[in-house]
């Protein structure tokens, strides 16, 4: 499924309270039944990626990730972009500074490919608005071919989440 290092960040950190602080912040209109579970830092050496997956799980009860912010701490690699397959490709070139616009270097993936470019981040929302998981946000890790990716991973949690009604 994974092969990275992997380390949860001490919450009491002055660092991680700040970060944990500005994720709150950036969702602002979130409610009371919503926080920020602890940070979890991950190293992708060489050959290191994670298979495609939802951060999202619909067979929980008892609450659910309900937003995603992947950040990207360490980017000297090539390869290791994170790849949603089930999103199009944005036709505007300014996003080729942090999304994967050539196709030679897409490697036969489809979809939108973010590249580990240190500094940047990707949000996203794990569910829609009626409460069924957004299936666009299936993703992956992809292979590092050579260096290193370090990428923080930050996920609001929200106990009031319910599973969605099943049709009839």
């Amino acid at each position: 499924m994974r092969v990275s290092d992997s380390a949860w960040m001490d919450p009491k950190d002055p660092v991680v309270r700040n970060i944990r602080q500005r994720a709150r912040e950036f969702q602002g209109w979130r409610g009371k039944n919503t926080s920020i579970e602890p940070l979890l830092v991950q190293r992708y050496q060489v050959d290191g990626f994670y298979n495609y997956h939802f951060d999202w799980d619909e067979s929980r009860i008892d609450g659910n990730r309900v937003t995603t912010f992947m950040s990207y701490l360490v980017g000297n690699c090539t390869g290791g972009g994170t790849n949603f397959p089930f999103l199009p490709q944005p036709s505007d070139d300014r996003w080729c500074d942090v999304i994967e616009c050539d196709e030679e270097g897409k490697d036969g993936y489809q979809g939108v490919i973010f590249k580990p470019v240190e500094g940047s981040a990707i949000f996203w929302e794990n569910f829609h608005p009626n409460g069924t998981g957004h299936t666009g946000v299936y993703h992956a890790g992809l292979p590092v071919k050579s260096g290193m990716k370090v990428g923080l991973n930050i996920w609001t949690w929200d106990s009031a989440w319910t599973k969605p009604e099943e049709s009839t």
